[in-house]
């Protein structure tokens, strides 16, 4: 008599259910390595170009985050692609506005920097936003829209009590966010941002 093993038959609901336990596990990895990333390695080189992250560098994120290696490297090389094809559309010309449309343009790239980086609380950024609107309406000043963008994540890194000591580096920020240290710093200033933070602390 032969004997027949019958194969399991799994069910297409269990291959759903264990592919999107696997996309959480990798969004978590994603959130818990860029903000590890964000806040102590600089993802730009000396002439403000993006870099690939060394394998040392990368051992040295694993460690931190307990991350699996080769995680490592598949994450922070999907990031680095997506980020260059966004600096790129934004570096298009595509990113059109008027004056009185920049609020919503700002909120609307806050959200889409926020899914590329998730390195920030995004409700409070969008609070932020709006506050930050205002004072700039006040001085009749109204910096691009990525710029708007950097300093809204920048306010809300340094008031986020989570990361005491260690702030998103300024580099990678402006690098996210494709804004120019001149830009950033001058919109920085111009809306009197130090004292207006040191007056929230």
């Amino acid at each position: 008599m032969i004997e027949t093993i019958e194969k399991e038959v799994v069910k297409p609901s269990k291959i759903l259910k264990s592919a999107k336990r696997e996309v959480i596990i990798d969004r978590k990895f994603k959130m818990r390595l860029l903000n590890c990333l964000f806040h102590y390695i600089s993802i730009i080189d000396g002439s403000e170009n993006l870099r690939r992250i060394s394998d040392i560098e990368c051992k040295v994120l694993s460690s931190r985050t307990k991350i699996p290696v080769y995680k490592v490297r598949k994450i922070l090389d999907q990031f680095l692609d997506e980020l260059t094809h966004f600096k790129k559309f934004l570096r298009s010309g595509l990113l059109s506005y008027s004056i009185s449309d920049q609020a919503r343009k700002v909120r609307i790239y806050l959200h889409k920097v926020h899914r590329l980086a998730p390195v920030f609380d995004y409700k409070r950024a969008r609070e932020n936003a709006r506050r930050l609107k205002l004072k700039l309406d006040q001085l009749l000043f109204w910096p691009q829209v990525m710029t708007q963008v950097a300093v809204v994540i920048f306010i809300t890194d340094f008031l986020d009590k989570r990361w005491d000591g260690n702030k998103l580096l300024q580099t990678n920020l402006r690098a996210l966010c494709d804004c120019s240290a001149y830009a950033f710093h001058r919109t920085r200033n111009k809306i009197g941002l130090q004292q207006m933070l040191s007056k929230s602390q």
